[in-house]
């Protein structure tokens, strides 16, 4: 589950970067639109995967890859907004 949600976060923060580059040109604003993405979606699903486990509320297990993974996915979608400063996909 927790692949899921992680490539899912990926897709929509890539693609939404990407369209937000393409329409401002601001690499910076794509960039903090990615990192926030990400938060919102993998936050949210770590505190609906905690309220509706009932074994890690009774045991205190937290979804800890999906918070680990944000600060990764984050500097893949900068990496990728990089790579296509120079292969011309963004113009």
């Amino acid at each position: 589950m927790d692949i899921v949600i992680l490539s899912f976060s990926f897709i929509v923060s890539t693609i939404v970067s990407v369209l937000i580059l393409k329409k401002t040109k601001s690499k910076w604003k794509s960039r903090l639109s990615a990192f926030i993405i990400n938060t919102l979606i993998l936050a949210t699903a770590t505190w609906l995967l905690y309220i509706t486990d009932e074994e890690a509320q009774m045991f205190g297990y937290v979804h800890v890859v999906l918070v680990i993974a944000i600060p990764i996915i984050s500097w893949i979608n900068f990496i990728i907004l990089e790579i296509s400063k120079y292969k011309k996909w963004v113009a």
